[in-house]
């Protein structure tokens, strides 16, 4: 079968229209909300072309190697044997309730995302999901939309995520619409639940194959274990104390932090990629005592579950070639922040949709969702006190940036999704083109009115 590349084409596109902008556009720089002309062009060279994505690889390499420790432990809790018992225990379950099966995927993977935003936690358990809908018989692009397209839409239909963090950003109340959000999760939620249903009837393109070790070994431990993975990254990932005012998790740090032998457990609520990588190793360890894997099994397997990731790992580490180039650079000078100021300074009172403008353009420089959100805030508050105008223009950014990670090619959320299911971004363009519009006809009824 001939390898289908589309995703690199795109990827290596965007980056080449960025450098041909670079030329055009004079550059500048956002620092605390204030921007900083550099009264010049900082345009890329030949050179660039071929350090920067060298340089996207050792800089941004924590992303791509946190999918590769996931395909490791999925590797290891294969070997387990236990796993594809969990699997067909579900399956049969839901065997005669195919569309609900799918449509709770759906809405546990969505609701999770709105709550707490930690995406690639949510992410780690969708290989799990996904063996579960292969189980069923389900397609890869149905699979895609009801995880990968669940999660984003999470973002897009944020509660105390995303929603939370904007609010803590631009010094909100934590209940500021709260009441809204919820409205538009359950809006958004009835609008995905139709169209799982359309698609799901239609469902005849290629399936996903997943090979299964076979054992006899009963899979409670495993689910003991992987819930209480899923808890501790939860309580370490999310700041429970400034988005929710729960303080119970960083009182616990603060007694973790007296303990001479927990020294080196970071502060609860602040944990990064590189910690929920050690939960990660950690989990792997747990799991091969607990099954009594051999150590030249374990290696196995989690090398195996790992090149299964390779693609993933690549494409996603890949997405951040735009944004290194900001990370890496001695100024920090880009043009897309040129163009950003131009939308914030132009003529008229408007902030919620001048920030729906700048957004989206803003997303192809910042394609971290923490980076993007707390710098968009800044700018916010800098131009505005008024927090009934800082609420909607910040409701505004929540849903602007779930909007546009369905599509944009730099979100590696996105990308990392359409590399695990081998799906081109043409087709997962044209598959979800129809909710896309309906999304973009609600985010605006909702910003204008």
């Amino acid at each position: 079968m001939k390898k289908n590349h589309s995703l690199l084409k795109v990827i290596l596109i965007t980056f080449l229209i960025f450098v041909l902008l670079s030329w055009i556009i004079k550059s500048g720089l956002f620092y605390n909300g204030n921007f900083y002309d550099a009264g010049t062009r900082t345009p890329l060279g030949i050179g660039d072309l071929f350090s920067i994505p060298f340089q996207s690889f050792y800089l941004y390499a924590e992303y791509g190697a946190i999918f590769l420790l996931i395909g490791g432990m999925y590797g290891v809790i294969n070997k387990t044997g236990a796993y594809h018992n969990i699997i067909k225990f579900f399956a049969r379950l839901f065997k005669k309730r195919r569309g609900l099966a799918i449509i709770l995927v759906s809405l546990f993977i969505m609701l999770f995302e709105s709550i707490f935003g930690v995406t690639i936690l949510t992410f780690t358990l969708i290989p799990f999901f996904t063996s579960f809908l292969a189980e069923l018989g389900f397609s890869k692009k149905i699979s895609m939309f009801a995880t990968i397209g669940s999660l984003i839409l999470g973002s897009f239909a944020s509660i105390t995520g995303l929603g939370g963090l904007i609010n803590y950003a631009l010094d909100l109340e934590r209940k500021n619409l709260f009441k809204i959000r919820i409205i538009i999760f359950f809006i958004t939620f009835i609008i995905m639940t139709v169209f799982l249903i359309i698609k799901s009837r239609k469902d005849d393109s290629e399936k996903m194959e997943i090979v299964y070790e076979e054992s006899h070994k009963k899979g409670i431990g495993l689910i003991i274990i992987m819930v209480l993975f899923t808890l501790v990254a939860l309580i370490g990932m999310y700041n429970f104390a400034d988005y929710l005012g729960i303080k119970i998790f960083a009182n616990l740090s603060e007694k973790i932090a007296d303990i001479q032998i927990l020294s080196g457990i970071p502060t609860l609520g602040s944990w990064v990629v590189k910690d929920f990588a050690g939960l990660i190793l950690f989990t792997i360890l747990v799991i091969t005592i607990f099954y009594r894997i051999k150590f030249n099994d374990l290696v196995e397997s989690f090398i195996s579950g790992s090149k299964k990731m390779l693609k993933v790992s690549f494409y996603a580490t890949l997405s951040g070639l735009i944004f290194m180039y900001y990370y890496n650079s001695t100024t920090g000078y880009t043009f897309i922040e040129t163009i950003v100021n131009y939308i914030y300074s132009s003529s008229g009172k408007y902030l919620a949709i001048k920030t729906m403008l700048a957004t989206p353009i803003y997303m192809f420089l910042l394609n971290n969702s923490m980076f993007l959100a707390n710098n968009v805030a800044s700018i916010l508050a800098n131009l505005e006190t008024s927090k009934t105008i800082l609420m909607s223009s910040g409701l505004t950014l929540q849903l602007i940036m779930g909007l546009w990670s369905l599509i944009i090619p730099v979100n590696y959320i996105l990308i990392a999704g359409l590399a695990y299911y081998d799906i081109s971004y043409g087709k997962w363009f044209k598959y979800i083109w129809s909710i896309l519009i309906i999304l973009i006809i609600l985010s605006g009824i909702i910003i204008f009115v």
